[in-house]
């Protein structure tokens, strides 16, 4: 047997868990998981699947899935698929293409905004004069030498009459209105006064009983392992976006991809349950 197989069997060792429980949690074959494990590749599907099944079993026993599958590609004798660096290439660069402005073109542009300028500007904005008339003269301004009488031309003007115009006495209607709409209005019962803010009842958040409300939501597939008041009530593989919730005192998460599972606690969100890929948390 050699390092592959031995890692995968070590990995379950450490969890203490047999090819049946893995076969429930994973819903693999066990005949698959042992054939892994014994390094007997002819009694596994084709390539394609088998990666499949070995990402899977390396994410249930709490190994790094991209380590695991190198192994796997070395032990079955095929080239890895990793990451190649490839040599930054630049593109061809193409010829720039320098503008030249040309000038009989401008000159026509500007010819043209000006005419359309002086015709607005005469139509529209120019000022207009407006024209006095002329007085007529009669004839009988007319002097016996041929001259005007200036006296005769002048139009005479109304004077107005400086007298002061005596003060106009309130009639007694006017006097008396505006006490009875006075009267009125003192007489009316005050407005009931309507509060300014609004106080909130605080919502409970907890139970009465002091049980909490758990949920798990898997972003990624991941092996997750729950336990609520010390009985185990989840052991499988979610799927990316399942939720699981729960109502306890106290809950303990496992995992074999920590990163991949966000626990929430009452409606608030812990985060991940850790950073490693094997991590086990007890909430609240």
């Amino acid at each position: 047997m050699g390092d592959f197989g031995e890692l995968l069997r070590n990995a379950r060792a450490y969890r203490g868990v047999s090819l049946a429980d893995a076969e429930r949690a994973t819903r693999i074959n066990r005949r698959y998981l042992a054939a892994l494990e014994q390094e007997a590749f002819d009694q596994l599907p084709p390539l394609t699947y088998a990666r499949g099944i070995v990402r899977i079993y390396a994410q249930y026993l709490g190994l790094d899935p991209v380590t695991v599958l190198a192994k796997f590609e070395e032990a079955h004798g095929q080239r890895s698929m990793g990451f190649r660096v490839v040599p930054a290439t630049r593109p061809p660069r193409e010829p720039t293409m320098h503008w030249a402005p040309n000038f009989a073109v401008i000159a026509f542009m500007l010819a043209i905004s000006a005419i359309v300028f002086a015709l607005v500007y005469t139509t529209y904005l120019a000022p207009r004069e407006e024209t006095v008339p002329t007085p007529s003269v009669s004839a009988s301004a007319e002097r016996p030498g041929g001259g005007i009488d200036a006296t005769a031309t002048q139009t005479s003007v109304p004077t107005l009459d400086a007298r002061p115009t005596p003060p106009v006495s309130p009639s007694p209607a006017t006097t008396t209105a505006p006490t009875a709409a006075t009267d009125a209005l003192a007489a009316a019962p005050p407005s009931p006064t309507l509060p300014t803010t609004l106080t909130a009842e605080p919502v409970p958040t907890r139970a009465a009983d002091g049980a909490h409300t758990f949920e798990i939501v898997a972003t990624g597939r991941v092996w997750v392992e729950v336990s609520v008041d010390g009985q185990r009530v989840l052991a499988e593989v979610l799927e990316p976006g399942s939720r699981r919730t729960f109502r306890g005192q106290t809950m303990t998460v496992s995992s074999g991809n920590a990163p991949l599972v966000r626990v929430l606690v009452d409606g608030q969100d812990r985060g991940p349950l850790g950073q490693r890929w094997d991590d086990t948390n007890t909430y609240p």
